[in-house]
C-alpha cells in the first residue's frame, strides 16, 4: 500500500505546487514515449494523490470498443483496489453521476444524501466510517469525479478522487486546481494514445515495407497472396484475412489465400459469385476504397445465403466497436477491370478500423493486387515460352525432356505425331482465321482424347504431337484411331474435309529415349502420308530391318529411286492392321518369314527373296479397307459379308500401287487365285498366276492353320501338313507345297516349329 504524503490541497495562488504538478505530469507524459501507458496512468493517480492530498484515486479510462469505462489504476489502499480495478461502468451510468448538477468549478462533486448508491446498482468503494461533525466535512459516501478530456473535447476518462487528508470537502478553488491538474493529466493520456496509435500506424507501414520486399522473392501468385495475408494479420491485428480472385465466365470468387481459417471452415463458405456481392461494391458504399457496413446494412445489399456466411467471435458494443461488420477491399487490374477481393474479419481490438486503418488496409489490398498483376504477366510469358500461343497446347520446347520423364516413369510411353491433311487448302478457301479455328479445334480433340497424365503439343503448323503414358502400341493405335474418327466428326460443319493423318511409335520396339522415339513417329508419319490421307500407322522396327537389302525397288523396274521409302511406308501400314486385329496378331509377319523360306528352298535369288519377304507381310494389307465388323465377326459370315471378305486383294493391290511397288501389288492382288483356276478375283490359273502369288498363297493357309484363333484352336502341323498335300495341284501349287513342307522339316531360322 502506498501511503500518501500528508498535505493541505494548494489554493490557486500556490504557484509552487501548481509548477511542481505541471513538471510531474509533463515528465510522466515524458516517460510514455515508446512504452505502455499503464505507467503513465499510475504517474497521473499518483501525481493527484501526493500533490493535491487525496488518500485513493482511481483512473477510469474509456473503451471505444465497449462503449464503457474500465478503472485501469487505483492508488491507494489494497482495499480499494480489491473492490474497483478491472470493474467498469456504462456510459449511461456515468451520465447519472456527471450531471450538470453536481459539477462545481469543472469537477463532480457527489454528496452522500443526494445520491442513492445501492439503488443504481453500481460497484464503489466506501472508506471505513469516520462521520463528519461539521457540514463541511467530507462524508466517506461522497464522491468526487473529474472528466479527463482530449483537446478537441473528447472524453478519455475519469478520475475519481476519495478520502481527502484534510477531511473536508474541497472548496471551488480547490476544485479548480484538480480541475486543472486533471486537465494536464487528460493532455498527457491524449498524448499517449495518440503516440500508440502512431506506432501502430508506423508498424503497419512497416510491415507493409516487409512484405513489399518479401514479394520480390515470390514466384508464385499464391506466395505473393499468402505474403500479403500474413502481414495484414500482423499489422493490423485481423484474425481472419481471405483473398478471393474472380474466375470463370461468372466471375466467380475463388478464395486463394487465407490466414486464420481452418480447411473445414473454408469448405463450409458458399460459392460467391461477382453478382452476388455487386451492390455491395458500389462506389457509394466505399470509404478510403474499402467497403466498410454494419451487419444489418450488408444483408439488405446480399442475397440471403450471405448473411449469416461468418459471424466472429471480437465483437464490441457501442458506437465504435466491431459488431459482425463486413469489411470487403475490392481489387482491380490496371484497367480497372474487378478481378477479386480482400476480406478482413475478427479484429483484435474489436474495434471498427479508423480512417487511418483503413488506408493502410487498402495499401496492402494494393500489394495484393499489384502481386497478382506482375506474378500473373510472368506467369504468362512462362506460359507463352513453353505454349502454342494459337491452340494453348504445349509447344515443342520441351516436348522431348517431358518424354524422357514419362519413359522414367512409365512402362510404356507411346508418341503420336498427328498432321492434318490439305491444311493448306483450308487457309487458302476459308482464311487464315478458320485456319486458326481449325487448329484450335483439333486441339481440343486431342485434349479430350487423352487422360490428365498425357500431353497434347502442337508442333509446327498443322502438325501435332500426344505422349501417351503408359500405353503400348496396341493402345496407341486405339487412341489414334480414335482421334482420327473424332477430327472427321469435328469438322461436319465445314465445306471442306478435315481428317488428321498419324504416324506413333511406342517404348519396347527397340527405342529407348524420347529423340528415337519421336523420330520413329516422324517416320511412321511419313510412311502413312505417302500411303494417302486420312491414316494411322505405327512404326514397325522389323519394316526397317528388312529394307536394309532391298535397295531401291530391286525387282521392280518402274518403282523410281524412292521404293524402298515407299515400301517401309507399305510395311507399318500392314502393321496397322495385326495391332487392329489381335486375334490374328503376328499373322503378316509369320506369313512373310514363311514365304522367305519358302522362296530360299525353291532356290530363287537373295532380291526376290527379299521382295518375296516384304509382299508375304503386306499381303492382307487390304483388309484395311474391311470394317472391322465383318473382320472380327464371331460367327459365320453371310453371303454379303463374304463378298466384302473377297474385295481385299484388289484394295491391297491399289494401296500397294498407289505407294509405286506394282510388282508386289500384282502379287497381292493373285494370293487368292487357285492353280485350278477356281480363285479370286479374276479366276487365274497355273502359270497365269505370279509364282511369287502361289508362294503367298500356301504360306498364309499354313499360317491361318497352325495359328490359334479367337474362334477356334491351331488344327496342329501334322493336319496343316496333310491338307496342304491333299489340296496339291487344286488349290496349291505341288512344288510351292512341297518347299514350304522342307523349310519347315529343316527347321530354318525365322519358320515356326512343328506343333
Amino acid at each position: 500500500m502506498i501511503e500518501p504524503t500528508p498535505n493541505h490541497l494548494p489554493t490557486p495562488g500556490d504557484a509552487g505546487a501548481l509548477a511542481r504538478l505541471r513538471g510531474m505530469l509533463e515528465a510522466a507524459r515524458a516517460v510514455r514515449a515508446g512504452g505502455d501507458l499503464q505507467p503513465l496512468l499510475e504517474a497521473i493517480a499518483r501525481a493527484i494523490s501526493v500533490s493535491l492530498g487525496f488518500a485513493t484515486v482511481a483512473i477510469n479510462l474509456h473503451r471505444p470498443a465497449w462503449d464503457d469505462f474500465e478503472v485501469a489504476v487505483v492508488h491507494g489502499s489494497e482495499a480499494a483496489r480489491r473492490v474497483l480495478l478491472g470493474t467498469t461502468r456504462s456510459w449511461d451510468g456515468w451520465q447519472t453521476l456527471l450531471d450538470p448538477r453536481f459539477e462545481h468549478s469543472g469537477c463532480f462533486l457527489v454528496p452522500h444524501d443526494e445520491f442513492e448508491w445501492d439503488a443504481d446498482g453500481l460497484v464503489s468503494y466506501v472508506p471505513p466510517e469516520n462521520a463528519p461533525s461539521a457540514p463541511e466535512d467530507w462524508h466517506p459516501e461522497d464522491a468526487l469525479f473529474v472528466p479527463l478530456r482530449s483537446s478537441t473535447g473528447r472524453l478519455l476518462g475519469v478520475a475519481s478522487v476519495d478520502e481527502p487528508i484534510d477531511g473536508r470537502r474541497p472548496s471551488d478553488a480547490q476544485l479548480e486546481v484538480l480541475s486543472a491538474v486533471c486537465g494536464y493529466a487528460a493532455l498527457a493520456v491524449e498524448h499517449a494514445q495518440a503516440a500508440a496509435e502512431a506506432d501502430r500506424d508506423r508498424a503497419a507501414v512497416q510491415h507493409l515495407l516487409r512484405v513489399s520486399a518479401r514479394l520480390t522473392g515470390r514466384r508464385t501468385v499464391q506466395e505473393m497472396l499468402a505474403a500479403v495475408c500474413g502481414g495484414i494479420r500482423e499489422a493490423l491485428g485481423f484474425q481472419r484475412v481471405i483473398v478471393a480472385l474472380t474466375e470463370g465466365p461468372d466471375h466467380r470468387l475463388m478464395i486463394r489465400s487465407s490466414v486464420g481459417w481452418s480447411r473445414d471452415e473454408l469448405a463450409a463458405l458458399p460459392d460467391v459469385p461477382l453478382s452476388s456481392i455487386s451492390r455491395l461494391l458500389r462506389p457509394e458504399h466505399q470509404r478510403e476504397g474499402c467497403v466498410l457496413l454494419a451487419r444489418e446494412e450488408a444483408d439488405l445489399l446480399t442475397p440471403p445465403e450471405l448473411h449469416d456466411v461468418h459471424r466472429g467471435q471480437h465483437n464490441g458494443r457501442g458506437p465504435l466497436a466491431w459488431r459482425n461488420h463486413w469489411l470487403i477491399v475490392p481489387l482491380h487490374d490496371r484497367d480497372g477491370a474487378f478481378t477479386g477481393i480482400v476480406w478482413v474479419d475478427e479484429p483484435e481490438d474489436c474495434l471498427v478500423p479508423t480512417i487511418e486503418g483503413l488506408q493502410a488496409l487498402r495499401a496492402f489490398a494494393n500489394q495484393a493486387i499489384s502481386a497478382v498483376e506482375s506474378t500473373r504477366q510472368l506467369e504468362h510469358l512462362r506460359h507463352l515460352a513453353v505454349h502454342d500461343p494459337v491452340t494453348g497446347l504445349r509447344n515443342r520446347r520441351d516436348l522431348e525432356p517431358r518424354i524422357e520423364d514419362d519413359i522414367a516413369a512409365s512402362d510404356a510411353v507411346s508418341v503420336l505425331v498427328c498432321e492434318l491433311d490439305d491444311f493448306r487448302r483450308v487457309t487458302e478457301e476459308l482464311g487464315e482465321e478458320t485456319g486458326d479455328d481449325v487448329l484450335r479445334r483439333v486441339a481440343g480433340v486431342m485434349r479430350r482424347s487423352t487422360r490428365g497424365s498425357d500431353v497434347p503439343t502442337r508442333l509446327d503448323g498443322p502438325e501435332f504431337a500426344m505422349v501417351l503414358r503408359d500405353t503400348d502400341r496396341i493402345a496407341a493405335l486405339a487412341v489414334a484411331e480414335r482421334v482420327r474418327a473424332a477430327v472427321r466428326e469435328e469438322f461436319t460443319d465445314l465445306p471442306l474435309p478435315v481428317s488428321v493423318t498419324i504416324g506413333l511409335a511406342a517404348t519396347g520396339t527397340n527405342l529407348d529415349t524420347a529423340s528415337e522415339v519421336l523420330r520413329a513417329a516422324h517416320r511412321a508419319l511419313a510412311a502413312a502420308k505417302r500411303l494417302g490421307p486420312d491414316r494411322a500407322v505405327p512404326y514397325d522396327p522389323g519394316a526397317t530391318g528388312l529394307l536394309d537389302g532391298l535397295g531401291n525397288g530391286e525387282g521392280d523396274a518402274g518403282a523410281g529411286a524412292g521404293a524402298g521409302e515407299q515400301l517401309a511406308a507399305a510395311m507399318l501400314l500392314a502393321e496397322t492392321l495385326d495391332l487392329r486385329d489381335p486375334g490374328t496378331a503376328r499373322h503378316a509377319h509369320t506369313v512373310g518369314q514363311l514365304a522367305e523360306q519358302t522362296g530360299r528352298h525353291l532356290g530363287w535369288e537373295a532380291g526376290r527373296i527379299e521382295r518375296l519377304h516384304a509382299a508375304g507381310v503386306l499381303h492382307d494389307i487390304g483388309k484395311l479397307g474391311i470394317p472391322d465388323a465383318i473382320l472380327q465377326k464371331p460367327g459365320a459370315l453371310d453371303a454379303d459379308e463374304w463378298g466384302e471378305i473377297r474385295r481385299h486383294p484388289e484394295i491391297g493391290a491399289r494401296i500397294l500401287e498407289h505407294a509405286n511397288l506394282r510388282d508386289i501389288a500384282d502379287w497381292v492382288r493373285a494370293h487368292h487365285e487357285r492353280v485350278d483356276g477356281r480363285g479370286y478375283p479374276a479366276g487365274l490359273a497355273g502359270t497365269q498366276i505370279p509364282a511369287e502369288a502361289r508362294v503367298l498363297a500356301v504360306a498364309d493357309a499354313y499360317e491361318a492353320m497352325t495359328a490359334d484363333r479367337p474362334y477356334r484352336r491351331s488344327l496342329g502341323a501334322q493336319a496343316a501338313e496333310a491338307e496342304l498335300r491333299r489340296a496339291a495341284g487344286t488349290q496349291f501349287d505341288a512344288a510351292v507345297v512341297e518347299a514350304l513342307l522342307a523349310a519347315i522339316a529343316d527347321g530354318d531360322d525365322g519358320v515356326p516349329s512343328p506343333i
